[in-house]
């Protein structure tokens, strides 16, 4: 069954085709226009973590001459942003990767990420399929693939490139915001974005996981509030500078 997500802009839409895809969020609005305000003509950009491919597309149809890459370790996400380009007729390059893996040091201008950052429980079992696990699953605190996805960027971005990261406030933001200052020059926030916590509003969670996140937002962990039927919380986009 096919499930057509609401269209981004006038000339393009969006396809998620199975269960297995995260589809286009809000938030994926947000981090694609930022991208599209900061690249140039003929930059290499990665969207790394590309779903069903909505940054990338929005990027190399708004960036005239720009060369962009999409990645996800999620074959199925890699089939949609496949469809999707075609959909749109823009051309990306379209490649499996665990991340940044399957790229070698210094190759882009700018990255773009919107790193799996719901912070499961780890004891519990929630009956996602394996693509949707991939794809939101960040661990205890909701910041461990987002760690990962600045540490790692910073050897891929040539000298004078940039980080996009898609920062969801519902993860451990104090952890994120250490690893941009230790590992980048000139981190600022370029945007942020009051958004529902989606695994309630699609129906992805159950009692133990609003515990949880209450548990982490009563300590300070994440910044989220419960006064509205589905939790509210933030997403940043952050710009962070590579020497």
């Amino acid at each position: 069954m096919t499930q057509t997500a609401p269209i981004l802009w006038e000339d393009l839409a969006f396809d998620t085709l199975d269960a297995e895809v995260y589809a286009p969020k809000p938030a994926s609005l947000l981090l694609a226009e930022q991208a599209i305000a900061q690249s140039q003509p003929g930059d290499r950009i990665l969207d790394a973590c590309t779903g069903s491919g909505v940054v990338g597309i929005a990027i190399a149809r708004y960036v005239p001459g720009s060369r962009v890459v999409v990645s996800d370790i999620n074959e199925a996400a890699l089939g949609a942003a496949r469809r999707n380009a075609a959909r749109n007729q823009v051309a990306i390059e379209v490649v499996a990767s665990n991340l940044y893996s399957a790229f070698d040091e210094a190759q882009f201008d700018t990255i773009t990420v919107h790193p799996p950052a719901v912070p499961y429980p780890n004891d519990a079992d929630w009956g996602l399929s394996s693509g949707m696990t991939i794809a939101t699953n960040g661990g205890s605190d909701g910041s461990e693939l987002v760690i990962r996805s600045i540490v790692e960027a910073k050897s891929r971005i040539r000298p004078g490139g940039k980080l996009l990261l898609l920062l969801p406030h519902w993860s451990n933001v104090a952890k994120a915001r250490q690893a941009l200052t230790e590992n980048y020059s000139n981190v600022r926030e370029l945007a942020r974005q009051t958004v529902e916590f989606f695994p309630v509003r699609e129906g992805r969670t159950d009692a133990h996981l609003l515990a949880h996140v209450r548990q982490l937002a009563a300590a300070g962990i994440i910044e989220m509030t419960f006064e509205t039927e589905i939790p509210l919380s933030i997403v940043s986009v952050i710009e962070a500078t590579v020497d």
